[in-house]
């Protein structure tokens, strides 16, 4: 599941041990923290107990970096900013559990999106400078215009890869659509279901060629940012198809996001998203 936990100050600050041990007993089995901040003191604070608390746990952390100066203006002196961020954080982690993954970037977006080369050049320098102190840190690479898996064959695999490299791809991010033909759903119809097996069958072939695994960093049961206009039961349908799809083809998944499903300030889960996350993740107790 993608989490806010070090993204936002609300998600530092109301960040406790006690979602990571629910999130691991509903079945969850890692978690995608999203940062946008600089790599100082004041986020290593929160990111620190976060990391320690997931791998005590067994739930697999993954830190997904932003670089929004990168994503909008993919120069060098922006380009060198998410060297020295992804430097400090290697640095400083370079000891903890290999469970503990490295996603470059959240999603290319902005001017980025457009720049296929710049984002192939972070790639490279980025793995580079991790290499010099994480030499088998599994770095998780993903394709422009949101991490499309159509665009998985722009990607230039990065020299120092070490073999320790996983790709990434996005679909439904914001959730499906009513309207939208480009990721529509309403009731599950055979056009529908082919918009979702397509996208992974471009990425099982990526796999074939490359000999790298990929997963879904991103996806969404319901359009909660806009609309939020299908029931429980639809959201349902939608994450049976999704998740038994993911699943007979080997690809692991991350589901965006964990405030839609889990009250921070009660330590609770919202009790009308329930049924939808044990379709995702199993029964309460774990799959």
């Amino acid at each position: 599941m993608d989490v806010d936990w070090s993204k936002t100050k609300t998600g530092r600050e109301t960040y406790q041990e006690q979602m990571v041990e629910d999130f691991v007993q509903a079945g969850i089995s890692h978690v995608r923290i999203r940062i946008s901040d600089d790599a100082t003191e004041e986020l290593f604070a929160s990111l620190d107990q976060q990391i320690s608390d997931c791998i005590t746990h067994g739930l697999i952390p993954i830190i997904a970096y932003q670089a929004d100066d990168f994503q909008n203006h993919p120069n060098e002196k922006n380009l060198q900013k998410v060297m020295d961020w992804w430097s400090t954080v290697a640095e400083r982690y370079q000891d903890v559990s290999y469970l503990l993954s490295f996603d470059l970037l959240i999603e290319a977006t902005d001017e980025l999106n457009q720049n296929s080369d710049a984002l192939n050049e972070l790639y490279e320098r980025v793995t580079h400078e991790i290499r010099k102190t994480n030499p088998e840190r599994i770095i998780i690479i993903s394709p422009r215009m949101r991490s499309d898996a159509a665009y998985l064959s722009e990607l230039k695999i990065p020299t120092e890869h070490n073999q320790y490299l996983m790709a990434e791809w996005h679909f439904y991010a914001a959730g499906p659509s009513k309207t939208n033909a480009k990721k529509l759903w309403t009731t599950g119809t055979e056009t529908e279901k082919r918009l979702i097996l397509e996208k992974i069958k471009l990425a099982l072939a990526w796999q074939e060629q490359t000999g790298i695994p990929t997963w879904v960093g991103a996806w969404m049961p319901g359009n909660y940012n806009d609309g939020n206009d299908y029931t429980i039961a639809e959201q349902a349908a939608f994450a049976d198809f999704m998740t038994r799809s993911l699943e007979a083809a080997g690809i692991p998944y991350a589901v965006n996001s964990d405030t839609k499903f889990y009250h921070r300030q009660t330590l609770s889960w919202y009790e009308e998203m329930i049924p939808l996350r044990e379709e995702i993740y199993g029964e309460e107790m774990g799959i």
